[in-house]
């Protein structure tokens, strides 16, 4: 399923109205960048649990009015914190898509480029809420990339398609999760390149019957009890 190239992915924010303008007010994007950065740093200092509103303001250096003129409390801040980084992948894809770009490949560049706001969504901060969307973002791609396969001829998945997008979503999630945080044991983690061929790898196996000798050659022999 994540074999080669996503499609491309539909767009995950509504159409402007008409006569909209299409530039944002750089004002607004300061405001929405301080307060996204002072939330980032304030989960992975104290916790989500013990930020507050005014902790947010002080740190990003805006008054309470403001914090309230874009966000209805911290909860959809950090929703919008998630959106966002699924956004800013989203489009990296879109942007590369006429070049062949390995998307699997570009979401882990990204992560580690952008550990830190990456860390605090996949950590389930603010009970999951974050999580649970970028989940859905990823699920997105999947299913796009799922269905390019199978235009073009792929063996259909053995499981349920549904299923099987759910399971690579939270493989996906959960590798990246363990990855960004192996990067502070000592440890030494995985390289980039061999986390994503091993994704991919797992991912084909899914594809093929328990007789396939091509499971085999990709590490997934099912072995007698």
């Amino acid at each position: 399923m994540t074999g080669g190239t996503i499609a491309n992915p539909p767009s995950l924010s509504p159409a402007p109205p008409v006569g909209a303008t299409s530039r944002p007010d750089p004002r607004v994007q300061r405001t929405h960048r301080s307060l996204h950065e002072a939330m980032v740093a304030m989960c992975l200092e104290v916790g989500y649990r013990s930020v507050t509103i005014d902790h947010l303001v002080d740190r990003a250096g805006v008054t309470r009015a403001t914090f309230y003129t874009h966000f209805r409390d911290k909860e959809q801040l950090l929703a919008a914190i998630a959106d966002q980084v699924a956004v800013d992948v989203l489009d990296r894809f879109q942007q590369q898509a006429e070049f062949g770009a390995d998307r699997l490949q570009m979401l882990f560049e990204d992560a580690e480029r952008h550990p830190d706001r990456l860390r605090v969504v996949l950590r389930g901060e603010g009970d999951g809420v974050a999580l649970r969307l970028f989940t859905e973002r990823v699920a997105e791609v999947i299913t796009e990339l799922d269905a390019a396969n199978l235009a073009a001829g792929a063996v259909p998945l053995a499981i349920d398609a549904r299923l099987a997008v759910r399971a690579m979503a939270g493989q996906i999630i959960e590798v990246l999760r363990w990855w960004l945080d192996t990067e502070a044991t000592v440890v030494p983690r995985l390289a980039r390149e061999q986390v994503v061929e091993q994704l991919r790898a797992a991912a084909t196996v899914g594809r093929l019957g328990a007789a396939d000798p091509r499971r085999t050659a990709l590490g997934g022999e099912e072995h007698p009890s």
